[in-house]
């Protein structure tokens, strides 16, 4: 049995956003009936770290995963993480492939299916507070389900700010502005990228403004403030997810999209989506990924037995 390797360039390759969107969508409407994950977290023998291992298991796919995940904390932290999909019947390892940018694209995916059930319509300015490693990603993934006129992009590093502006412009044919101040660049916004080292401004939200936080599994914070997250309501892409910070129910995205929950009920509502990252669309994701590798003759085999 030969063993499929993909690195990071490789998954990308192979993942096709509007057909894993789709995916994503099947994926969360059944994970409220049928889901098993397990997660462990050991302490790594460096101070402050540690490795995480999660394995998810979905009835629908012939597979399992199990994910390893190492954090080293050196002034900002640090994630390393290689996923390993296994065939269902037999246990044998059908791939190894980079987890880190597969989770990433999965968290942007899903973002966009979020969008486009939770915000305006008509959303077409969007705002992005911090430049972290999931906030590219995510802003090239609401191309999928909103056409875009304008972005205002801020974060404390004016710099690291102006120079992924810059990128993404080019990148995306869109109108990308960096901004001085986070209440700049949320001023007159439909849809508010926010990444978990930024704090939502507690004035100058346009009504109706749809808000998602990236990273919301690892916040023990709010980002929002006191008095939007009393009043917003909250969903997310894991059944039963919970966060300490939350003043609100949090509404399971599934239930949305197969109708047994409501969405947005008005325009002046303000929604807001948390990424929680559950692991179940990690093994979705990693399956697509696999289904389009298989036929990839570049992609290099072993054989772990031989």
């Amino acid at each position: 049995m030969l063993t499929t390797l993909l690195t990071r360039t490789d998954v990308s390759r192979h993942l096709r956003a509007l057909h894993l969107m789709q995916t994503l969508k099947d994926a969360l409407k059944a994970h409220l009936r049928a889901d098993s994950a397990q997660t462990l977290r050991f302490p790594a023998p460096n101070a402050g770290g540690s490795t995480l291992i999660r394995q998810a298991i979905l009835p629908s796919l012939p597979a399992y995963a199990v994910t390893v995940r190492s954090e080293h904390p050196s002034g900002k932290p640090v994630s390393r993480a290689v996923l390993q999909l296994h065939d269902g019947h037999t246990g044998q390892l059908l791939a190894l492939m980079d987890a880190g940018h597969l989770m990433a694209l999965r968290a942007a995916v899903t973002g966009a299916v979020a969008v486009d059930l939770l915000a305006p319509p008509d959303a077409a300015h969007v705002a992005v507070l911090g430049v972290g490693p999931s906030t590219s990603g995510a802003l090239k993934a609401l191309r999928l389900v909103r056409s875009l006129e304008r972005v205002q992009l801020y974060d404390p590093n004016m710099a690291l700010a102006t120079e992924l502006s810059f990128k993404l412009h080019h990148e995306t044919k869109t109108p990308i502005h960096a901004t001085e101040t986070a209440e700049e660049a949320i001023g007159g916004a439909d849809v508010v990228l926010l990444d978990q080292a930024v704090r939502l401004p507690a004035k100058g939200l346009k009504p109706g403004c749809h808000i998602s936080v990236l990273g919301a599994e690892g916040l023990l914070a709010s980002p929002l403030p006191d008095s939007l997250a009393s009043q917003a309501r909250l969903y997310a892409d894991a059944p039963h997810a919970a966060v300490l910070w939350a003043k609100t129910p949090i509404t399971d995205l599934g239930a949305v999209l197969a109708g047994e929950k409501p969405g947005r009920e008005n325009a002046a509502q303000t929604t807001v989506w948390l990424s929680m990252g559950p692991a179940v669309l990690d093994l979705v994701t990693a399956w697509h990924v696999y289904e389009g590798a298989r036929v990839d003759d570049a992609l290099p085999r072993l054989d772990f037995e031989s």
